[in-house]
């Protein structure tokens, strides 16, 4: 049985006020988006190749920030002890839009400096700004679960996941187009787009203080943690889509060498790393608002397991790209499929976690649950970074490449963990798949002029 969804039965917040934070948010899920692909991704790790990176570093880079999601059990301790959430979330996230002041004027603070010295204060800044987003993200998930109600959730994660994508590409093309442009300006045109990147992180912290600050039932206030922390590992639904939430996390290994293979060893272009990438971000953009009808009819379990299991094959395609005009034409249509089927992933599984967790406690919940993922996870780039030296020690000629065929192993263990959470208004993966083919011919007749 799932844990019952309390806020189905809390409604602390009007109407209108609901209409407003759904259409900030929806604001926020246009400029957000330019911030995290100003200072994030390609962008980020190319900033550190500059600095002369290795690949153990660059593993490094994404490992210890991971570690900073124990700043949501902090979050999680004030916010059931009565703690405004829209506090915090503003204060958390203004913190961390701050933080990339300093990375973009790493360069001048420690001119003269060696590389290490420089890569080693880079990952010790972002895992400053990390600590600040978990705690903003931590207050933003219970805030937003108690101020968008149960059954408008699906379509709201579809449509957010839907406007971000749409100009988190965008901007990533375009600035990837700067980058390639700007290249004698050396390291000083990453400091300009992380200043450019911090601008809307500021704009979406503004859009904060328009929405509706939701309290907490008078009872959350005095229930003890401990009793919230025993909650959250009886809730069995929330046990096992953690599962599927640390195992997927795995999938880490590989996640900060897609861009770095792309750049460094395939010698591609900013541009043409942003057009493979925004392959898969187009089409989840395109079709999340499908999804999140798709959830509100068949359940968030079918969607999850459907989605993760049909990408798993798709790790092998790396195996044949040798070179740019390979990673375009083999990543592109592969990055295409990807995204449809990630869309889904996307929006079911956001869906999911506010659907088998309650309000009281729900940040305590979701603490733990992200705090398991993560850290989990954590060791997963840095072994990623150590991997193909391993093998070479070992005789067998491997690059890169090889932590991209893991993730298939992991993704498969997903899939099948997936079909395990309990969620009792879902309906059979195969009757969804049945389904499927029909529901996409409406969608597509819906939308001819």
């Amino acid at each position: 049985m799932t844990t019952p969804d309390s806020s189905a039965e809390f409604h602390p917040v009007s109407p209108s006020d609901v209409k407003r934070a759904i259409r900030l948010s929806y604001a926020q899920a246009m400029v957000g988006p330019v911030y995290a692909a100003s200072t994030g991704g390609m962008f980020i790790i190319g900033y550190a190749l500059r600095l002369g990176a290795g690949n153990v570093q660059i593993g490094l880079m994404s490992t210890i920030p991971m570690l900073c999601v124990v700043a949501q059990i902090i979050a999680s301790v004030f916010i059931e002890r009565g703690v405004s959430r829209k506090s915090m979330t503003i204060v958390g996230a203004a913190l961390n839009v701050s933080g990339w002041g300093l990375v973009a004027l790493l360069p001048k603070l420690m001119h003269g400096a060696e590389g290490n010295a420089k890569i080693g204060m880079l990952i010790a800044l972002i895992a400053v700004v990390s600590f600040f987003a978990q705690i903003s993200g931590n207050a933003r998930g219970s805030w937003i679960g108690d101020l968008i109600p149960s059954e408008q959730r699906g379509t709201f994660f579809g449509k957010m996941t839907m406007y971000g994508g749409i100009i988190g590409t965008v901007f990533a093309l375009l600035e990837g187009a700067f980058l390639d442009n700007v290249k004698q300006m050396g390291i000083g045109a990453f400091s300009w787009l992380f200043v450019f990147g911090m601008v809307f992180g500021i704009i979406n912290t503004i859009l904060f203080r328009p929405q509706a600050d939701v309290k907490l039932p008078r009872h959350a206030k005095t229930t003890s943690f401990l009793s919230l922390v025993t909650a959250a590992f009886a809730n069995r639904a929330l046990v096992i889509y953690t599962g599927f939430a640390v195992t997927w996390s795995l999938t880490t290994i590989a996640a900060p060498f897609y861009a770095t293979y792309m750049l460094r060893d395939l010698r591609m272009p900013f541009l043409g790393v942003g057009v493979v990438n925004a392959a898969v971000t187009v089409t989840m953009l395109v079709f999340a608002p499908f999804w999140g009808r798709m959830v509100d009819k068949y359940g968030c379990r079918p969607i999850m397991v459907a989605g993760t299991l049909a990408t798993v094959p798709t790790a092998v395609s790396w195996y044949f790209v040798t070179t740019e005009t390979l990673a375009y034409a083999i990543i592109v249509p592969v990055n295409l499929w990807q995204g449809f089927w990630l869309s889904g992933v996307s929006v079911s599984s956001a869906t999911m976690l506010y659907k088998i967790t309650p309000s009281v406690g729900r940040s305590v919940q979701f603490a733990l649950h992200a705090v398991v993922a993560v850290l989990v996870a954590s060791p997963m780039p840095t072994i990623g970074g150590y991997i193909p030296d391993w093998i070479k020690a070992a005789g067998i000629d491997a690059d890169l490449r090889v932590t991209f065929y893991l993730v298939a192993i992991f993704v498969l263990a997903a899939g099948l963990i997936a079909r395990c959470i309990p969620e009792t208004d879902a309906t059979r993966t195969g009757v969804f798949l049945r389904d499927l083919p029909s529901r996409a011919r409406r969608l597509q007749k819906r939308e001819k002029p």
